[in-house]
């Protein structure tokens, strides 16, 4: 009875396991930034949404001081190696018209979007996937605060 050779077997079975444990390494990494990056965006728009309705006083001053909080919020993002850049700061009444730059006074209601947060990605695109993942974020504040009524 002769028993059958199979030299070779746990050496092509650990580089098979070796490339998926790599891959998989790999997708964490990537999309582990992806998430830091869009937590930092949120952070950020949150803050700077607070920030910009805690100036808001229903005058065109009030306006004018909303956007330079916003300008002034000292967050980061990429791990705190970039500015947010092309942030847009708009302003509302009632919440359903928004306008960067409102004719009238009165506006109550600041919303903050950091639109262009792209991360580059690293291992997944050896495996067919982007360069890049944009990870955008909006913020809604109000400076008056909501009343239940009962």
């Amino acid at each position: 009875m002769k028993i059958p050779r199979r030299r070779g077997f746990v050496l092509i079975a650990m580089s098979i396991t070796m490339l998926l444990l790599l891959a998989m390494l790999g997708l964490a990494f990537d999309l582990g930034r992806v998430y830091i990056a869009r937590n930092e965006a949120q952070v950020f728009t949150d803050a700077a949404a607070m920030a910009a309705a805690s100036r808001l006083d229903g005058t065109v001053h009030g306006i004018e001081s909303a956007r330079q909080a916003v300008a002034r919020v000292p967050i980061r993002w990429n791990l705190g190696t970039r500015e947010f850049t092309g942030v847009v700061v708009e302003f509302s009444s009632d919440g359903t018209k928004w306008e960067r730059d409102p004719k009238e006074a009165g506006a109550t209601m600041a919303r903050v979007t950091a639109p262009n947060n792209s991360v580059d990605i690293w291992f997944l695109r050896a495996a067919g996937g982007p360069n890049v993942f944009t990870v955008p974020a909006r913020s809604v504040a109000a400076s008056n605060p909501v009343r239940l009524t009962q």
